[in-house]
């Protein structure tokens, strides 16, 4: 079913930004004013190799990056408007060749109040069904505990549902249910299009992954079908504030994004990169994309915060050639 009729004073409205018709040189100047294009001198390769721990991070980000390692050492980007920050400007034997073309990006209007509201209610509802967490806490990533719900592939060779979907009461399984079932329906389509838009190659590998993932779990998929995003992200990191703590996601695949926002009574808060020497606002509706296993980073917002995240299930993909 399509819209009805723009109101007189709706029509006024886009007549004073666009002219009688829109004018796309207007549109292009439009989306140009807001697109904030941050050019890194060069690709933080620190952490792709070495030995996988938090301390080390914390180590490295103290001695090479002591001038950047602190928020108020960092250049803030813009508040608002779409930030990406390319690697196309580097000398290409710099960057690795699974590299997608953006280190980063922060995409604008992507949730509406609505939408957020849906998510804070149900993840309070959630909450008040008393889940427990069942994996070991990560003091190297942060002082409070987070949820993970979905899919994974973490020491194992095959994917499996994440024990904090599975192992709790029919309550809590029946709201992280619900949960999940509202980001599938309003949310997963739109970080599939970002997705698709600043990564191609890599999201190619996405639906092959999530191929793979419908073939091996169709018996899981049959009995909790919102447990499964359809490409886009295969497992969802909750958790009230933020990841205080310096550190690397180890378990996220390295050229593939990272999804990251925060619902709840807030004003915003701040993605840190010492590597690169700058804080990424990020507001009530954005969303901020990240190679979160190429960047040590650290966040601090005030809300309920959500990251989607790919959990090591694109491991096999250098068998299979997918990029």
């Amino acid at each position: 079913m399509g819209h009805g009729p723009r109101s007189s004073a709706k029509q006024a409205q886009l007549y004073e930004r666009w002219g009688e018709k829109r004018d796309l040189e207007r549109v292009k100047e439009a989306v140009k004013r807001d697109l904030h294009i941050h050019k890194i001198a060069a690709f933080p390769s620190d952490f792709l190799v070495g030995k996988r721990s938090g301390e080390r991070v914390r180590q490295v980000v103290r001695t090479k990056f002591h001038g950047t390692c602190l928020p108020e050492q960092m250049k803030t980007l813009p508040t608002q408007g779409k930030i990406l920050l390319p690697l196309d400007h580097l000398p290409p034997d710099t960057v690795p060749s699974e590299m997608p073309p953006y280190l980063m990006a922060r995409l604008e209007h992507f949730l509406t109040d609505a939408q957020q509201a849906g998510l804070l209610s149900r993840w309070n509802k959630l909450i008040a069904t008393d889940p427990k967490h069942l994996l070991k806490h990560d003091a190297n990533r942060s002082n409070s505990e987070g949820y993970h719900f979905g899919l994974w592939e973490v020491t194992a060779s095959t994917p499996r549902i994440t024990r904090e979907s599975r192992d709790q009461s029919d309550d809590a399984k029946e709201a992280i249910d619900n949960l999940l079932r509202f980001l599938k329906s309003y949310i997963a389509n739109k970080i599939g299009t970002a997705f698709e838009e600043l990564a191609p190659d890599q999201w190619k590998a996405m639906l092959k992954a999530n191929a793979r993932v419908m073939d091996l779990l169709a018996r899981e998929h049959s009995a909790r079908p919102s447990l499964f995003m359809g490409g886009p992200f295969f497992a969802v990191a909750a958790k009230e504030a933020g990841s205080g703590v310096t550190h690397i996601d180890w378990n996220d695949d390295k050229a593939v994004y990272a999804f990251i926002f925060a619902v709840g009574d807030w004003e915003g808060g701040e993605f840190c990169v010492p590597q690169l020497g700058i804080k990424i606002p990020v507001r009530p509706g954005q969303v901020l994309c990240v190679l979160a296993r190429v960047l040590a980073h650290f966040s601090a917002p005030t809300g309920t915060f959500f990251g989607m995240e790919t959990q090591k299930l694109l491991n096999w993909r250098s068998t299979t050639q997918v990029v």
